[in-house]
């Protein structure tokens, strides 16, 4: 019997294309934009939401903590499929969870040349899980299988960057994303990390 894949996501609003990973996406992120770029303890300026299609790379053992990982982490690599930055103030903390969130963006991070985009490190969370039973309103209990935790982002744009021929692969797969699954810091359901 033949295999029927997921037909093609549809392109957001105003963006052509379709990222071909899309209907794999299998994370939604919340990551939060500094004032001072890589000083966490910066006034936050914006949040950025991120649907990504993930896969997971490493639990970090003693001997491989570092800066960005500890003990007890898993790494996660893959892809954004598309992105939205909302205001860092809002009525209600899981609107980034919502089913019709509208999105900005295919494949990268929003940046604008006056407020520029979330860069590394960045902290935030993560919902692993089957993003076609995100609701309105949002329920980080949707999915009884999902993983809903912390998350650091330790590099965007990995291997080539936004330039060059990262220019050309970011708007094929989307821009690379590497980071690091916090089992250990558990959000509760209206969770906003330090």
């Amino acid at each position: 019997m033949p295999i029927s894949w997921p037909s093609p996501a549809l392109p957001v609003s105003g963006i052509s294309g379709g990222n071909p990973l899309a209907p794999y996406a299998n994370a939604r992120l919340l990551q939060y934009q500094n004032q001072i770029p890589g000083d966490l303890s910066s006034p936050r300026l914006w949040r950025h939401v991120f649907e990504c299609f993930l896969r997971r790379g490493n639990y970090i053992t003693a001997k491989e903590n570092g800066p960005g990982v500890d003990t007890g982490d898993f790494t996660y690599s893959g892809f954004i499929c598309r992105a939205s930055r909302l205001p860092v103030q809002s009525t209600d903390a899981l609107d980034w969870l919502s089913g019709s969130l509208s999105w900005q963006q295919e494949n990268t991070r929003v940046a604008t040349r006056s407020d520029g985009t979330v860069q590394v490190p960045c902290q935030g969370l993560i919902w692993l899980g089957d993003l076609s039973r995100l609701s309105d309103p949002p329920d980080t209990e949707v999915d009884p299988r999902r993983i809903y935790t912390a998350f650091e982002v330790i590099e965007f744009g990995a291997y080539y960057g936004s330039g060059g021929i990262g220019a050309i692969t970011q708007a094929q797969v989307g821009e690379r994303i590497y980071g690091t699954m916090k089992l250990h810091q558990l959000p509760d359901a209206t969770a906003t990390p330090l």
